[in-house]
């Protein structure tokens, strides 16, 4: 049963790519020539599916009437200044080259995002993890989470084996290969310490040859 529906803008390479691994992805794949073509297809402007376009149409996207329930993909080259990247907001920006096996779990992980925010509490080993408040809650205590560390591990929760430092660094914040960075350590070092605090628990998230994993 296919449960995640792209809609792919303009990216008619990456819509081929995707079309011939719909099935494994369990994905439905779906492609428009331009911004135009796929305005004439949502209904009630309101729009439930993934979308994945060219940085180029985000001004078109952002004035439109479109009630938008998942972030949308942007593409560009690394050319691009990252500092859009804060403008974006409820918005990805994935550079170019990217790792296709990266890119498919980043959209994963935002589809898990959004199909967990009606039922907001998910189990967490012996906690529960609240996505709208960002929270872990035990018996007897809370820890606050960033926006970051709730990502980091609702992607661990949901990966089947341990990912390594650069999938996390790919699917989690978005970095191209070729980008050198401790991000990785050090949020999980901090994360560790502040789970140590608030549970008394060391051995929260692992490590091994493989990578991270709970």
């Amino acid at each position: 049963m296919k449960n995640i529906t792209l809609d792919i803008v303009e990216q008619r390479i990456l819509a081929d790519v995707l079309k011939e691994k719909e099935d494994i992805l369990k994905m439905n794949i779906s492609f428009y020539e331009n911004f135009n073509d796929y305005s004439k297809n949502i209904q009630n402007n309101i729009i439930k599916n993934i979308i994945i376009t060219d940085l180029s149409n985000f001004k078109l996207f952002e004035q439109s009437n479109f009630k938008i329930d998942n972030p949308i993909f942007y593409l560009a080259s690394k050319k691009n200044n990252i500092n859009i990247k804060i403008k974006l907001k409820k918005y990805e920006l994935i550079y170019y080259p990217f790792s296709l096996k990266n890119f498919i779990e980043k959209i994963n992980l935002t589809y898990l995002k959004s199909k967990y925010a009606i039922n907001s509490k998910i189990k967490l080993l012996d906690y529960i993890m609240n996505l709208n408040t960002r929270e872990i809650v035990s018996s007897q205590n809370k820890l606050k989470l960033t926006e970051r560390e709730k990502d980091l591990l609702l992607f661990l929760k949901n990966s089947k084996n341990p990912q390594k430092i650069r999938n996390i660094l790919e699917s989690v914040w978005g970095y191209s290969k070729g980008m050198e960075t401790h991000t990785v350590e050090t949020h999980v070092h901090r994360l560790r310490k502040k789970i140590l605090a608030s549970f008394n628990d060391s051995n929260f998230i692992k490590n091994s040859k493989k990578g991270y994993y709970i």
